[in-house]
């Protein structure tokens, strides 16, 4: 039995700190020693937030920030060095938002911004370049959030929705051009919610729902065809609900059903017992989807392999079952 909380010698919080870095937490301040808290920060950096400050010593600290840079924003002001801001800094962290203003330098802010763009929110005004902005989108294009409207150029724009396409979303009207809104989807199909009406046109539409099925959400009605559809549904059968009525088929929806939940959205009178049934085999929890014309001991046996749990609807239509199958 682990000895209660309060009771634990500081050799037993000793192992239990070694063993998860996290427990320094539950250590009691009185039995917090250097020796476990340099256990516990070489751990996990940011248990240096429940190291007393009395024990935060320059060689403890480093030891944190070394294994995690965000840990400086537990590092008392007056041991923040420049040598321990650099060590932070470097890693993929936002750890120059933890580094006192009086030590920010554009070196810094450089190395900074290239482990994580997003850094860029920290860094000084007057700091703040083209060129800087340009490191900062290609390292996160949501770097581009902290740009100023002003200071967003069809170049910085390009480097950021290449890096994810979904930074499309950041680009002011003015500079999405066709060119760059394919780009875009080229990263990522679901950038299509992003692009301009007047820019989808069936190229790009079709160029982003060959990257991912979901973008046929986001397609405008007059553009989706047969053909758009089933490249969609080949993606993913979730497309089928954004698949005009029209345009489903029974072959279409047979496809779709390879995802379960997609039988939600095939048509009633599209519903046939191989529809179903296929469904019912890739998830039993396809079986809230069958209508009750279709709830016979096949597919029941065919839910009950897949280990279905979903029996309440099966309960409610029972009657409807005897009057097809009296005994």
């Amino acid at each position: 039995m682990n000895a209660p909380r309060k009771q634990k010698t500081p050799e037993q919080w000793l192992e239990a700190v070694k063993k998860d870095g996290i427990a320094l937490k539950r250590v009691p301040n009185e039995l917090k020693t250097p020796e476990l808290c340099l256990v516990a920060v070489q751990e996990d950096g940011l248990e240096l937030e429940y190291v007393p400050e009395t024990l935060k010593t320059s060689e403890l600290c480093m030891v944190a920030v070394k294994r995690y840079g965000a840990a400086l924003q537990y590092v008392p002001d007056v041991l923040k060095t420049s040598e321990l801001c650099l060590v932070a800094v470097q890693k993929p962290h936002w750890a120059l938002g933890f580094v006192p203003e009086t030590l920010k330098t554009l070196e810094l802010c450089l190395l900074a911004v290239q482990k994580c763009g997003y850094a860029i929110e920290y860094v000084p005004e007057d700091m703040k370049t083209p060129e800087l902005y340009l490191v900062a989108v290609q390292q996160g294009y949501l770097a581009l959030e902290h740009v100023p409207e002003d200071m967003k150029t069809p170049d910085l724009c390009h480097a950021a929705v290449q890096w994810q396409g979904l930074a499309l979303n950041l680009v002011p009207d003015t500079l999405k051009t066709p060119e760059l809104c394919l780009v875009a989807v080229q990263e990522d199909g679901c950038a299509l919610m992003h692009v301009p009406e007047a820019h989808k046109s069936p190229e790009i539409c079709q160029i982003a729902i060959q990257k991912t099925g979901w973008a046929l959400r986001y397609t405008p009605e007059s553009l989706k065809s047969s053909e758009l559809c089933q490249i969609a549904i080949q993606k993913t059968g979730w497309a089928l609900r954004y698949t005009p009525e029209s345009l489903k088929s029974s072959e279409l929806c047979l496809l779709a059903v390879r995802c379960w939940w997609a039988l939600e959205f095939v048509p009633e009178e599209l519903k046939t017992s191989e529809i179903c049934l296929t469904a019912i085999q890739n998830s039993a929890n396809a079986f809230k989807f069958v209508p009750a014309r279709l709830i016979i001991p096949v597919i029941c046996r065919a839910a009950k392999r897949a280990g279905a749990a979903i029996f309440k609807r099966f309960q409610q239509c029972a009657s409807h079952i005897t009057s097809l199958y009296p005994r």
